[in-house]
């Protein structure tokens, strides 16, 4: 977006005899410069031929079997009945992959994983904010759901200011759980027993060789089914196998 919007104006300025400021030709330069570094960025998790010095996979995918996906500029082979656009996908709580028949009757929600090497939150990540957040006197409310879960709710920092969010969030902990960081993995999660469909929630961690795996669900009241949900995250994740 931003070098269409730098071409534009480069041929507002070209057609009409002017040439631009100082300051313009300034800003198109940056603009250029940021719009070619986003491509190099994004251009490490796919092989599109836009995309400077990408060749081919180092093996071919073979449909049904395996997909080979591209993250941070490395080769994985994914599960076929599991690869799903930008990742993984699954059906929770059935854990059957989401191309298998429905269970009857049908109580299952699709579970996303978005697994990229661009766009990652900056620190501090999961449980690490939490702490934070006790520290600073931020949580309102914490509770031990069952051993092994806890749920509780505090005013996060925005990542843009910095400052206390005007928000309280809920957050599901797996205390007996590691992610691969070594720390508790967090969930943020919402129920809503009048409408399952307006429930849900997501998480994320910083997976292997700085790829980030995002959790998005999009509905469906399993807040409380985190720690046995992240066990089949991993599960899934070990299916990976890098090239």
């Amino acid at each position: 977006m931003q070098n269409l919007l730098a071409l534009t104006l480069l041929a507002v300025f070209t057609l009409s005899g002017c040439q631009p400021s100082y300051e313009e030709a300034a800003k198109l330069e940056a603009m250029k410069k940021a719009e070619a570094a986003r491509r190099i960025e994004l251009c490490r998790d796919n092989d599109m031929d836009s995309c400077p010095d990408v060749g081919p996979p180092p093996i071919k995918s073979v449909p049904g079997v395996f997909t080979m996906q591209k993250w941070n500029n490395l080769w994985f082979k994914v599960p076929a009945e599991y690869h799903g656009a930008g990742g993984m996908n699954f059906r929770w709580p059935s854990k059957r992959p989401p191309g298998a028949p429905l269970p009857r009757p049908n109580s299952d929600v699709n579970i996303f994983l978005y697994i990229r090497s661009y766009d990652i939150p900056p620190e501090p990540h999961g449980y690490l904010r939490i702490e934070a957040a006790e520290r600073e006197g931020r949580i309102t409310d914490r509770v031990t759901l069952r051993p092994g879960l806890d749920r509780l709710q505090y005013r996060d920092l925005d990542w843009d200011t910095g400052k206390p969010s005007s928000f309280v969030f809920t957050e599901y902990v797996a205390t007996t759980r590691k992610d691969p960081q070594g720390q508790p993995p967090v969930l943020r999660c919402k129920t809503n027993l009048a409408d399952p469909e307006q429930a849900g929630g997501g998480g994320g961690f910083l997976w292997r060789d700085g790829i980030l795996v995002e959790i998005l669900i999009r509905e469906g009241n399993i807040c409380e089914d985190w720690p046995e949900l992240y066990d089949e995250v991993i599960r899934l994740l070990e299916l990976i196998e890098k090239v």
